[in-house]
């Protein structure tokens, strides 16, 4: 956000020290959206972060097994979960909950996973149910991810990994993380 970023060109050198592995210090589960590549966003070069992006942020079997992946054979202590606002899948999820659109059979595994958030962000009577929805989409995945797996959650228990929630603003750049 200062405008001063350390990612440069990648160079071989910076290849060099990659060849016998990675030892990423965060899994980001965040949106496919182009408006948000946590490597960017973070400042974050190569090695750094283990990515996991779909459209919604939501994760499925594939998801939960990359994530798994990380947190067991590269020791990953943080997960963050990154929603954000003017989420095209978010979107979906409340047009389809609205009756303005039909749920769309190529796009159900997307949209019927943020249905259950946008009904709870409905519920807290917010000025800007957009964001309240988005908000708690990334929360509910965040939470699941505790349950999803065992190991994830022995990890949680242990005290060897914390999973977290945030929002990436678009108007600012700012990524706001959650309670």
């Amino acid at each position: 956000m200062n405008g001063r970023s350390q990612l440069g060109h990648v160079t071989a050198d910076d290849l060099a020290g990659l060849q016998d592995g990675q030892k990423p210090f965060a899994v980001i589960v965040g949106c496919a959206d182009s408006r948000t590549p946590p490597t960017i966003l973070f400042n974050q070069g190569l090695g750094r972060l283990f990515i996991v992006r779909v459209a919604g942020n939501t994760v499925d079997r594939r998801g939960l097994a990359s994530i798994v992946y990380a947190v067991r054979n590269l020791g990953c202590p943080l997960v963050v979960v990154m929603g954000h606002t003017g989420c095209g899948a978010v979107a979906a999820a409340e047009a389809v909950v609205d009756g303005k659109t039909e749920l769309d059979p190529s796009l159900e595994e997307m949209i019927v996973p943020i249905i259950p958030a946008v009904l709870t962000a409905r519920r807290t009577r917010r000025n800007d149910i957009a964001v309240a929805a988005v908000e708690e989409n990334a929360r509910r995945v965040a939470a699941k991810l505790h349950t999803s797996d065992t190991s994830l959650q022995q990890a949680v228990d242990e005290g060897r990994l914390m999973i977290v929630a945030c929002v990436k603003e678009l108007h600012s750049g700012r990524v706001r993380f959650l309670d």
